[in-house]
């Protein structure tokens, strides 16, 4: 497979003229170890003076050295001991940014690594033209800096560098799964594949073209309606394939993005206890006195291996009985339901002042109404005294008056935690029947990725499709070029005429 690498030339530069780019690439501030990262032509030539070392450093071989700064006494001896570190030498381009590189795990003080930091520029060797207004040699590296070297020297591709932004960025188990699928190149393969068998259809047009009529073909079976059948075939499954990925990418945006989960309830039914309890800290006051809670209380947590934006609600009541701060929280409590991708309906055991029940249910079957998923906490039930019977009386006539199945209606309590692990498995399983994934995991995507397939690439291949049926040759050659080229956009590898011609002379006897 042959893929032009023009943007890739365009950014990058020789490497014996690159700068070398320096770093701290682990968090800033105390810590165990730091590890430094070094990238470029002078690299090793940096590790063997910072250990005094006449000897080539081994390939991928961990080793612990000493490290000196660049300063000697009066008897030529190195005066100053940095550090014993951990060293590590990645000849290019077998390394992550395909050039030489070396990491440098030292000890965490930051006295440390600023030292070792300064150290480095001073071991390089400096050209003559390294002044004021032209590129140093050695340099420090800029925010994302090696990454960009990575993709410049074809190391990863544009959709591995979104992957490995959302490793870094990565809180909870879904996004970690994503982020890895992209990262160790599983989008990469499947779009490049994709992008090969557009390069063959492409071929097969550019054949139906310009060969056809010139009886170049050497087999009788092979023909202009038996190539363009194939190339219209071809398509139509790439087209199924493209918009189920598509439609995955959609899917997977509310598990990576945050599922919004919205508590609603009457005043005192325990929305910010559960809140609480869900995110295992005093997020919310908690008080005995109803209407507690006057505005929305929003954090974001992770739940199953989800993220989730969880947001506590004002009490829901007849407004008549509210003052105007309070009628103005019941306000937002309703908006906010209507925003959320689940809604949790807590609603208390034990029942004084029903007053709440009709505004409460229209809440929920306005949610229903919108096909909401809804879950109902019958919290407090500590104060059932653990009768059984009760609560199960109790959890069923919820069930009926709220029109929820009995299956999403759980007796909790938060005071005493009872009841938790069942509920929030079947939260966790509302998450991903809301997101429809099933087995697959989830598309870590960006959304620069999402717009291309969406707006271009399957449009483009709808209108091939359009143009194959009216036997118009040239139109879907062009549409089947440009959906080759969305692809290439995707990864950041472009397809020219020259991949084509490449292609067509490989598979027919054009020449002969």
């Amino acid at each position: 497979m042959i893929f032009s690498r023009i943007f890739r030339r365009q950014i990058s530069f020789p490497s014996s003229l690159s700068p070398t780019i320096y770093a701290l690439s682990t968090a800033p501030g105390r810590a165990a170890l730091g590890v430094i990262r070094l990238s470029g032509p002078q690299s090793k030539l940096i590790l063997q003076r910072l250990t005094r070392s006449r000897k080539e450093p081994q390939p991928r071989k961990a080793s612990l050295q000493r490290l000196y700064a660049p300063t000697v006494s009066s008897t030529g001896s190195p005066s100053e001991i940095l550090d014993d570190a951990l060293t590590i030498y990645f000849p290019g381009p077998r390394s992550y940014t395909g050039e030489d590189t070396v990491e440098l795990h030292v000890h965490g003080g930051r006295a440390v690594i600023n030292a070792v930091l300064r150290s480095i520029p001073a071991y390089a060797e400096h050209s003559p033209d390294d002044h004021e207004g032209c590129r140093p040699s050695v340099r420090h590296a800029e925010p994302g800096e090696f990454t960009m070297r990575a993709f410049s020297n074809s190391r990863l591709d544009l959709t591995q560098v979104e992957g490995v932004g959302g490793m870094i960025d990565a809180e909870t188990e879904a996004q970690r799964v994503a982020a890895v699928s992209s990262a160790g190149g599983h989008m990469r393969r499947m779009y490049n594949r994709w992008q090969a068998s557009l390069l063959d259809i492409a071929a097969l047009m550019a054949a139906v073209i310009d060969f056809s009529e010139e009886g170049y073909f050497e087999n009788d079976d092979v023909n202009e309606d038996g190539l363009f059948l194939e190339a219209k075939d071809s398509v139509d499954q790439l087209l199924t394939d493209v918009r189920a990925h598509v439609d995955q990418i959609e899917r997977s945006e509310i598990v990576l993005s945050g599922v919004k989960l919205a508590l609603l309830g009457p005043p005192n039914a325990g929305k910010s206890s559960l809140l609480n309890a869900l995110a295992r800290r005093d997020a919310a006051i908690v008080s005995s006195q109803p209407g507690t809670t006057r505005d929305v209380v929003e954090l974001g947590l992770e739940l199953g291996g989800y993220r989730v934006v969880l947001a506590d609600t004002a009490g829901l009541r007849p407004t008549t009985s509210a003052d105007e701060i309070e009628a103005q929280g019941i306000l937002r409590a309703r908006e906010k339901s209507a925003e959320a991708d689940v809604l949790v309906v807590v609603v208390p055991a034990v029942v004084e002042v029903p007053e709440w029940h009709d505004v409460v249910r229209d809440a929920v079957h306005s949610a229903l109404a919108r096909e909401t998923p809804v879950v109902v906490a019958v919290n407090k039930c500590d104060l059932l005294k653990t009768d059984e019977n009760k609560i199960e009386e109790i959890v069923q006539r919820y069930a009926v008056e709220l029109s929820v199945p009995s299956a999403n209606v759980f007796a909790i309590s938060c005071r005493k935690s009872l009841g938790f692990a069942s509920f929030t498995q079947h939260l966790s399983a509302t998450f991903t029947n809301l997101s429809n994934l099933g087995s697959d995991p989830p598309v870590g995507a960006s959304q620069r990725t999402k717009e291309i397939l969406s707006r271009e690439t399957v449009p483009a291949l709808e209108r091939f499709i359009e143009a194959a049926n009216r036997d118009d040759v040239v139109q879907a050659s062009e549409e089947v070029r440009y959906a080759a080229d969305c692809l290439g956009r995707v990864t950041g590898e472009s397809m020219n005429v020259e991949d084509v011609l490449g292609v067509v002379f490989s598979k027919f006897c054009v020449g002969k």
